[in-house]
């Protein structure tokens, strides 16, 4: 993949520096940043009628939801604009909150981000009963859970896409179809799944939430929401507003038109990709397997004395790596790629029950790797020299004679 067009990674690459915590944020190509420059430099004005500036913002924010709601291949009426994804997690729940009575049951599950779990946590505070699905081994749902508690009839169900610490895929139109049977609203974090494969979302799906900023965009977010659910949930209280008003309950305050802005640009580099943003994303999936397959391929050369979280490495996965190696504290493992100029991630990825789960004889901490279409076979090479560095100085300190 061409490089070229994302001057972070050229400035990065100019200075023998890697960039690989793109599960925690991607970089931006060259027409996102010149759109959003040129926004906020001559056309920086509020959404509006009459007046041309005006009519151009307003146009701009339709254009971003209707390049966002193609890249899904659904609707433009059924997509909707926010902060990032937390927030937009938290402004369902806070409409949620009116219709929980006490003892109303929420499945949340520990394979999950934070997003996807704390803002369904915050409902108990008007009676709601939250019951996590723990995880196996390997980082999968554990399904027999998972059904058992779906027959307690919840009234909420929320359930991750894609893991940000495992790479795991899993099959959300599967579980959110047996959750929808039992009656739940569905909810899923498709935060992590969107850079990497293009999306179906199934009709039992009620909610799903987006960050740009994961998908070469800026910090912008991004919301699906089903018919029903919009009927349900979404409605104006005050007979003033007008009917677009009525979005505002969850579509809160001013938009980030810059930021939309610059979206627009990421929409028109996929189409210089591929000719339309889903052909693009697929187009990066088919790379991004080639880097994933390969490093894989590097992890189970090394193992066990490196751990590696989630399936073992001859199962595909996103090219997303959490990792331990035996008797190296994270942190220390981590300031190993700093010196080496490798910029990755160290800590829990906001995703504390999976990683406790995973890796508790770590403290539920690890060094997450994970690789975007603008990353090469090289830089996972150079990334594996410094883990074998870090198994050298190991099993040296393993030979070393105990003192007399």
């Amino acid at each position: 993949m061409n490089v070229d067009r994302f001057p972070a990674v050229l400035a990065a690459g100019a200075h023998g520096r890697i960039l690989a915590d793109n599960a925690g944020g991607t970089q931006l190509p060259d027409l996102a940043l010149e759109r959003m420059q040129r926004f906020l430099a001559y056309d920086n004005a509020q959404r509006g009628s009459v007046f041309a500036r005006e009519l151009a913002a307003s146009e701009l924010v339709e254009q971003a939801k209707r390049g966002f709601a193609a890249l899904l291949a659904v609707p433009a009426e059924r997509i909707g604009i926010g902060a990032n994804a937390t927030t937009l997690a938290l402004a369902f729940s806070r409409l949620l909150a009116s219709t929980i009575d006490k003892g109303n049951r929420i499945v949340v599950t520990a394979a999950d981000h934070e997003a996807n779990v704390a803002p369904w946590m915050w409902l108990r505070r008007f009676g709601a009963q939250v019951d996590v699905v723990p995880v196996t081994p390997s980082g999968e749902l554990d399904e027999s859970k998972y059904h058992a508690y779906l027959e307690r009839a919840p009234r909420l169900v929320a359930l991750p896409w894609a893991s940000n610490v495992t790479g795991t895929v899993f099959d959300v139109a599967r579980l959110a179809r047996s959750a929808k049977r039992a009656g739940a609203a569905v909810v899923v974090d498709s935060v992590q799944a969107l850079p990497h494969m293009p999306l179906e979302i199934d009709g039992a799906v009620d909610f799903a939430f987006f960050s740009g900023y994961k998908v070469y965009a800026p910090h912008v977010g991004f919301w699906y929401m089903s018919e029903s659910a919009f009927d349900r949930f979404v409605r104006a209280d005050d007979s003033h507003l007008p009917a677009e008003a009525r979005y505002w309950t969850i579509e809160t305050g001013t938009q980030s038109h810059e930021g939309l802005a610059g979206w627009l640009g990421t929409l028109a580099y996929f189409a210089d990709v591929a000719g339309t943003a889903r052909q693009a994303i697929g187009a990066f999936a088919r790379y991004e397997a080639e880097l994933s397959n390969y490093a894989r391929r590097k992890f189970s050369e090394r193992l066990p004395d490196v751990r590696l979280y989630g399936p073992p490495p001859s199962e595909e996965r996103l090219p997303v790596f959490a990792f331990n190696v035996a008797s190296i504290p994270a942190e220390e493992l981590a300031l190993r790629f700093e010196r080496a100029n490798i910029e990755g991630r160290v800590g829990d990825f906001y995703a504390p029950r999976l990683l406790q789960a995973l890796a508790p004889d770590a403290g539920g901490r690890a060094v997450r790797l994970s690789f975007a279409h603008y990353n090469t076979i090289d830089e996972i090479d150079r990334c594996f020299d410094v883990i074998d560095a870090a198994l050298s100085r190991e099993q040296s300190t393993d030979a070393a004679p105990l003192p007399l």
